[in-house]
């Protein structure tokens, strides 16, 4: 078993709590203790964000040649994968994500982000403005400041690796905030960055409750911005906080995914991309695609086809590798998504695929399951449930999916599945999402920026462009070349 850092990371030191709370990780899938974490109370958090500030104000770190910091971040994606199988069974025993996943996608996609924004610092580059013959107007970009990045429990070495690459390549410091549920990868992570040579309170990891560490963090004086990665009802709450000092906020939060399939849809990967989108880490993903829109003449066939494919899925131990499909991550979330089917049942949507669900409040294995006959009315449709269920409805018209589609509160994401490349982006640009996957085109890249519509969020999260301008300041200089003298009397 892996060996997990118990302390916080601040001001490159591991330290101990002030709060006597702590706080039990435990392996929702055997119900087993894995490690007991200090929490974090507001003098922790003051301690953390005054660390950054100093590291930003008076070290080295923002006036570092930029391929100085390339080379960390860098060395800092190398020590990632060589932890890769470690830093991939922390993730799997933390929160029931299959070793498969974990060990396949998640840490090579966190280790991708850090090598791939190593590349940026010597390149944000500004502008130079066209104006009068006497002078030259310039654009400078500057690293922003203390970043306070917080994120879910869902990704966690990969979320913690999306904030990170960018708010460090751009020379801001960071106080980052992981999940109570799922510190663990966050805090080795950290650990590899000491061990790299990142220069003390550059990047600093406390954890503990949104309550009392997350809202001292945000309410902080010293925070120059918020990224947030969650829910859109604590989004809201991020908002109002910010108010206080004016800070900057980015926000990534949730997700109602349409799956639109039109008549000319290659059913076979239709198929491998509604299973993968709605079941792979079961359903708990914000692009997770949760509404599948089908038109009426493929209906049949191809809810058939899925629900046969569901079937032999093979759902177990998450550290054995033949499995596709663990757990989820809490009891408590578990009986979250236990009450949206009971919900959706009363509402009249035809349970068309389901396994036995445990009336245990302890187990978190839940089976796939797909509700058909859903109305766009139903709260199936309408509210993310985060779990694995997928809601079936059909349509006649390509106005009518568009509708249909767009007849949420959240845009995140959208799939069009369609061999007919002008309609295609013709509904991309009537969807009312921030990111198009058409055809299965839909995986995450570092260079590609991911953008919110409604209550998913706004700002860039990802991209290099759109990273500089989220977080980095920029001012405008005036040179004045002119020689004559001042019409005033001297």
């Amino acid at each position: 078993m892996p060996a997990w850092p118990e302390k916080m990371f601040i001001d490159g030191k591991w330290v101990d709590g002030h709060s006597s709370t702590s706080w039990t990780i435990t392996n929702p899938a055997t119900r087993e203790p894995l490690a007991e974490i200090a929490m974090a109370d507001a003098s922790d958090v003051d301690l953390a964000v005054t660390a950054a500030r100093r590291a930003f104000d008076e070290g080295e770190w923002r006036r570092m040649d930029g391929l100085e910091r390339g080379r960390l971040l860098f060395k800092l994606a190398e020590r990632v994968r060589e932890s890769a199988e470690d830093l991939a069974m922390t993730d799997t025993l933390n929160i029931g994500k299959p070793i498969r996943d974990t060990l396949g996608f998640d840490i090579p996609c966190g280790a991708d982000m850090l090598e791939s924004y190593a590349g940026l610092p010597d390149k944000i580059a500004g502008h130079s403005y066209g104006g009068l013959a006497d002078n030259v107007t310039m654009q400078f970009r500057e690293p922003m400041g203390v970043i306070a990045a917080i994120v879910p429990w869902n990704y966690p070495l990969t979320n913690a690796a999306i904030k990170l690459a960018p708010i460090l390549a751009c020379g801001n410091t960071v106080v980052l905030k992981p999940s109570e549920v799922s510190p663990l990868s966050a805090l080795m992570l950290a650990k590899l960055a000491e061990e790299v040579g990142f220069p003390p309170g550059v990047i600093n990891v406390i954890h503990g409750t949104g309550a009392e560490a997350g809202a001292a963090l945000v309410k902080h004086p010293g925070i120059n911005k918020i990224a947030f990665t969650g829910r859109h009802e604590t989004g809201a709450q991020l908002m109002e906080a910010a108010k206080e000092g004016m800070k900057g906020v980015l926000l990534e939060l949730g997700g109602k995914t349409p799956s639109v399939v039109f008549p000319d849809a290659p059913l076979d990967h239709v198929v491998n991309g509604v299973i993968t989108g709605i079941f792979c880490h079961l359903g708990q993903i914000c692009v997770a695609g949760s509404r599948l829109l089908v038109h009426e003449s493929q209906h049949d066939e191809l809810l058939e086809r899925i629900i046969a494919k569901a079937q032999s899925l093979r759902q177990g131990d998450p550290t054995d590798p033949e499995m596709h499909l663990g757990c989820l991550a809490t009891p408590t979330h578990c009986d979250f998504v236990r009450s949206r089917v009971e919900q959706a049942k009363q509402e009249g949507a035809r349970m068309v695929l389901s396994g036995e669900i445990s009336d245990d409040p302890l187990d978190c294995f839940f089976p796939p399951t797909i509700f058909d006959q859903v109305s766009p009315d139903m709260a199936v449709a309408k509210e993310e449930v985060f779990g694995p269920v997928l809601s079936v409805m059909t349509f006649k018209t390509e106005e009518e999916a568009i509708r249909i589609a767009n007849d949420s509160d959240f845009g995140l994401m959208a799939n069009i599945w369609s061999t007919d490349g002008t309609r295609a982006l013709r509904v991309a640009r009537e969807l009312q999402a921030g990111r198009i996957s058409i055809n299965g085109g839909g995986y995450l890249r570092p260079n590609v920026p991911i953008y919110g519509y409604k209550k998913s969020g706004f700002g860039a999260e990802l991209g290099f462009i759109e990273a500089a301008h989220e977080l980095c300041n920029s001012k405008s200089v005036i040179y004045s070349l002119a020689t004559e003298k001042s019409p005033w009397p001297e």
